[in-house]
């Protein structure tokens, strides 16, 4: 080549952008081969996706069947529950009317025209001692007691020797009983000034719910529960244990609150023996168990109508006569009933309650024969 001869070199040619090319073959020449998803991977996403749909829905589903469930048992409780109280409230009225009838005088007039085997059982008159009156429906069974207010204590009226006689033979001793006995007297008379252990207006005050010291009459047997010393369970009685002999236990036995001594209706100190249910026999009157049941037996084909028929039908009962013989009375005219209602399932697991206080008025203006003096939803 000769030294002085100088080759040209042509002009560089712009290079394109691989981007740039739009032929799909050389486009991959320059950009070399690129990497696709695998058809496992795919498949494997779209599993987990739709395992947590699955997952998602079925506690939905969960949630809809529990809530589902919890609507239909309350409708079923509910249903239930309105039930049993209607079964109450038709064995109330039950009640009212044979308590009508009883104070019809031309009912009674042709009672006893009839002997008693001439009635039927279901056309007897009730009796207002408290026992236990049963009535069948297809829906569920009514459990009745009928007391009459003439066979209670008047809460207002009794004695501090009558009262702290009843408290101790309900099982208070001591102290427990001082407090319960001296509070009360404290809540019905007039003035501030307390009893050795009882509590006025200063007590009441100081409680975490304050309220004020009545300093008067109750108004409600219910109201003794605000009562210093005065607990639930010596207000609805409780359940006790029945120890049996040669037994560590036996079965629960009821037993008896201040409710069922004691009453505001009353005509004081003085029961009448007629209506007067088996715990008022045996504490209030002092009439041991077996003889208070001779009592209750022998009333139930007519009631006692004097001293004289009383010791003649229960003989036994002569020498408690002396202490008794004050305070007794028979065929009161009081015209106050308390009346408790169960309405009760045919399996006897669920029941309702109600409580009525009423007076028979056979004089009443709205020609009714009774008046609803208390009435009490819930039967404890």
């Amino acid at each position: 080549m000769n030294p002085g001869v100088r080759l040209r070199h042509p002009p560089s040619l712009p290079v394109r952008q691989a981007g740039a090319i739009r032929n799909p073959r050389l486009r991959q020449c320059f950009d070399g081969p690129r990497s696709r998803p695998r058809a496992g991977q795919a498949r494997g996403v779209a599993l987990i996706m739709v395992l947590w749909v699955i997952t998602i829905l079925s506690v939905i589903a969960l949630e809809f069947c529990f809530a589902m469930r919890t609507e239909v048992n309350i409708t079923k409780n509910f249903k239930e529950e309105v039930e049993l109280y209607a079964i109450a409230e038709g064995g109330v009225h039950r009640a009212i009317a044979e308590l009508v009838l009883k104070h019809d005088s031309r009912i009674q007039q042709m009672r006893k025209g009839l002997k008693g085997e001439e009635i039927p059982p279901e056309k007897k008159e009730w009796v207002t001692d408290g026992r236990l009156y049963s009535l069948s429906s297809d829906q569920g069974v009514n459990e009745l007691r009928i007391m009459g207010e003439a066979g209670k204590v008047n809460i207002n009226i009794i004695s501090e020797k009558t009262l702290r006689k009843i408290l101790t033979q309900l099982g208070l001793e001591g102290e427990t009983r001082d407090i319960a006995a001296d509070s009360i007297l404290d809540w019905r008379d007039p003035d501030d000034f307390t009893h050795v252990n009882g509590a006025e207006k200063d007590y009441y005050q100081s409680l975490k719910e304050p309220y004020t010291c009545k300093n008067g009459n109750l108004d409600s047997i219910e109201e003794l529960l605000l009562v210093r010393g005065v607990t639930p369970e010596l207000f609805y009685g409780r359940k006790a244990i029945k120890k049996e002999e040669g037994a560590a236990e036996g079965p629960a036995v009821d037993r008896i609150g201040l409710k069922d001594i004691f009453s505001i209706y009353s005509l004081g100190e003085q029961i009448d023996i007629n209506c007067a249910t088996l715990p008022v026999l045996r504490i209030v009157l002092g009439i041991p168990k077996d003889m208070a049941r001779r009592v209750v037996k022998a009333r139930e084909e007519k009631p006692f109508e004097h001293q004289q028929d009383l010791l003649q039908r229960v003989p036994d009962l002569t020498p408690f006569m002396g202490e008794i013989v004050g305070i007794v009375t028979y065929q009161s005219a009081l015209p106050y009933y308390t009346i408790e209602s169960r309405g009760k399932s045919k399996d006897q697991t669920s029941r309702r309650g109600l409580k009525v206080i009423i007076k028979i008025d056979p004089a009443d203006k709205d020609k009714k024969g009774y008046k609803v003096i208390q009435w009490v939803d819930v039967l404890i």
